[in-house]
């Protein structure tokens, strides 16, 4: 008897390319760090800990679990549990992590290094799912925070450090600000991704582009609104790690107005990725498979979505190419199952 899209949406197997490690904190994971730390919690249940309306609430909630990560211990914990309750729901097999060292500022850059590499490691070698880490800028702590991140992290190369981001709240630091960092980034041979248009301005897709020279943009929906634009990054190459559950709660749940099926639709490369799963209660199964029925998507536009998940992935050609010939005969097996 064939799969339904639901079973074969938790069963593919996944890469994701764009979450947050302090979203992906289990509830109860951060109530006992926070308390043993000292640090104020919200709520002590587990269930309402995460509890956010706006946007400012999130980016509060999502501080207050910064501040709870304390040590390198508390680092390498949080990877691995985030990273082995995705291989149990979702059956994750890849994930490059973002975090944000300015955000730590307790914990010197290469101690943090070698918490979040032993969790990645212990989880490799326990359940098979392997870890990149992305050391992301808070564009919310100006252009010199930027710049330090860079340098610190050219100063402590490790293979498993694919390349820098930038996230936080676009609105109160714009990508043009950035532009010097990014090129330093580049030319030093980082790779690099922002987050661009998340709220719906085109403008700033075409500055993490065309500016900051980004060939993988996190968000991205506003590009959605300029149809010329979506021809040029189509041209360019340029994946966007979409989100679902989040998009929604920026962009209305109505498939005719979503930016990510309007995205899709259009073919540029998208993959859907889980953000910051715990915060808002997801993972990628369900993630894709609420993006599928909301947008009316076939089996094969998943499909599809997860191979550019693997083809945008920062590994080396020879890793690449074995990851998704991995994937593409696990998918084969499904699809007639």
């Amino acid at each position: 008897m064939a799969l339904t899209p639901d079973e074969l949406y938790r069963r593919l197997p996944k890469a994701e390319l764009h979450c947050h490690l302090m979203g992906a904190v289990p509830a109860a994971t951060f109530i006992e760090l926070a308390k043993r730390n000292g640090q104020p919690l919200p709520s002590e249940d587990p269930d309402k800990v995460y509890a956010f309306v706006t946007f400012d609430e999130f980016l509060e909630v999502y501080v207050a679990v910064c501040d709870s990560v304390r040590t390198a211990d508390d680092f390498s914990r949080v990877l691995y549990e985030s990273l082995v309750a995705d291989v149990d729901s979702a059956n994750l097999r890849y994930r490059e992590v973002m975090f944000n060292p300015s955000n730590h500022p307790w914990l010197p850059y290469p101690d943090m290094l070698d918490g979040l590499l032993d969790g990645a490691r212990a989880a490799q070698h326990d359940r098979g799912v392997v870890c990149r880490l992305l050391p992301s800028i808070n564009r919310q702590h100006g252009t010199s925070a930027a710049m330090e991140l860079v340098e610190t992290v050219l100063a402590h190369p490790r293979d498993e450090v694919v390349g820098i981001g930038m996230d936080h709240n676009e609105d109160l630091a714009l990508p043009e600000l950035f532009a010097e960092v990014f090129e330093v980034a580049r030319e030093r041979g980082l790779n690099v991704t922002t987050h661009a248009g998340e709220f719906g301005h085109p403008e700033r897709v075409r500055t993490a582009i065309e500016v900051l020279g980004c060939r993988r943009i996190d968000h991205g929906y506003g590009i959605a609104r300029d149809e010329e634009l979506m021809r040029r990054a189509s041209d360019l190459g340029v994946h966007f790690t979409g989100t679902w559950t989040v998009s929604v709660d920026y962009h209305g749940d109505d498939p005719a107005t979503q930016p990510v099926g309007h995205m899709i639709r259009a073919g540029l490369d998208v993959s859907i990725n889980s953000d910051d799963p715990t915060l808002y209660g997801v993972n990628m199964s369900t993630e894709w498979i609420d993006a599928a029925r909301t947008l009316s998507l076939e089996p094969d536009d998943i499909v599809r979505a997860c191979l550019a998940a693997v083809d945008a992935a920062w590994l080396d050609e020879a890793d690449r190419r074995a990851m998704r010939k991995s994937f593409q005969a696990e998918i084969d097996a499904l699809l007639v199952a």
